[in-house]
């Protein structure tokens, strides 16, 4: 995998210097959030002074590979070489910059890109507060793709909103940047079905006897893991409305209280009870090395956001998953490393969550 070169732009879309020889170069891309990257490289190469905050790094030809700088760091090691190491997030990472401001609960139904798009637009594109809006940013022609859902916001972080839904209705999403228009545009998308078990397109498995993957970890979790939601909508003590959701019986039962005090109805509570019990899923996923064989090429024949097969026989493992992240490593050993299934919760993205149940309760 060769070590594409990165340009440097400013957000007018001015080219301020193209960079090819940096030490390493770690590109992540993910499915349902932004991704995130980082560069090193020895100061006194050629337009390492290019590499400020706020500028835009685009690696190779994608236009959906591209990301901005908010974190410069030099570094000098024992040697005394001194290395400049910047990274930031994908150009998706612009949303967490604003939350969802409103006087009363944002509401909307539609397909999932509707959804997203809306509040988008609410908050970055068209907002009535004019100083919210980002001139350089776009919204691409909405399609209506993804599954119907409802959806409400109101004072929440919108990069984690925007997740929310991705991962509720499993869909995509990513800015790409337009040179023609000078715009950054906001897109989702939803991958293709790859796996082993359809015939419509050329399947993808990942495997040792295909003689592709190694470095594999995978994971099954119930820690989290709830199927019985008792959701509590408006009022107080005996008086607060609850409604039941999901199933379960005997031992593999297990019950969470869900606070949805916001919902107006009875549909809306039991939709919102079933938004938050899916929160409590089952934890499965799997991480490996890429290995490039030939067999299977990325951004061809398989790439984020496609379902596809992974097998590993010692293991008794057969898994039809999302690929929901790759990371590109371009060092002087280059690698691709991706994940499948669903992301491990950290403590930051849990303590996230009950921040934002707190003020979705206020």
């Amino acid at each position: 995998m060769a070590a594409p070169s990165v340009r440097v732009l400013d957000t007018q879309f001015n080219l301020l210097g193209e960079i090819d020889d940096y030490e390493s170069l770690q590109f992540t891309r993910r499915f349902y959030r932004a991704g995130e990257w980082e560069m090193h490289i020895a100061l006194g190469k050629q337009n390492v002074d290019a590499l400020q905050i706020d500028r835009i790094i685009v690696v190779g030809k994608d236009p959906e590979k591209s990301g901005i700088i908010i974190q410069r760091e030099i570094v000098q090691d024992e040697q005394g070489i001194e290395t400049l190491v910047v990274k930031g997030p994908t150009l998706g990472g612009v949303l967490n910059r604003r939350i969802t401001v409103t006087d009363a609960y944002d509401r909307i139904r539609g397909p999932a890109e509707t959804v997203m798009k809306h509040y988008i637009a609410n908050h970055l594109t068209n907002s009535i507060y004019l100083d919210r809006n980002i001139p350089v940013f776009s919204i691409a022609p909405d399609q209506q793709r993804g599954k119907q859902t409802p959806w409400q916001t109101r004072f929440e972080p919108l990069d984690v909103v925007i997740q929310e839904i991705a991962e509720w209705c499993d869909i995509g999403w990513f800015v790409r940047l337009d040179y023609a228009a000078k715009k950054w545009i906001f897109d989702v998308y939803e991958g293709r079905n790859l796996t082993a078990g359809q015939s419509a397109l050329p399947p993808v498995i990942f495997s040792h006897e295909f003689d592709n993957i190694k470095s594999q970890q995978y994971m099954d979790s119930y820690l989290q893991y709830k199927n019985v939601g008792y959701a509590g909508g408006k009022g107080e003590e005996e008086d607060r409305l609850i409604q039941m959701v999901g199933g379960g019986t005997g031992l593999n039962r297990r019950e969470a209280f869900l606070d949805c005090s916001s919902a107006e109805d009875i549909l809306e509570l039991v939709e919102m009870g079933e938004q938050k019990l899916a929160e409590l899923k089952r934890i499965t996923t799997y991480n490996g090395q890429v290995l490039d064989t030939g067999s299977f090429v990325y951004q061809k024949d398989w790439d984020l956001g496609d379902r596809v097969t992974l097998q590993n026989k010692k293991w008794g493992l057969t898994m039809d998953s999302r690929i929901t992240e790759v990371k590109e490593i371009y060092e002087p050993a280059s690698s691709l490393e991706i994940v499948l299934g669903d992301e491990i919760p950290t403590i930051k993205t849990a303590m996230n969550k009950l921040e934002n149940n707190v003020k979705r309760s206020e």
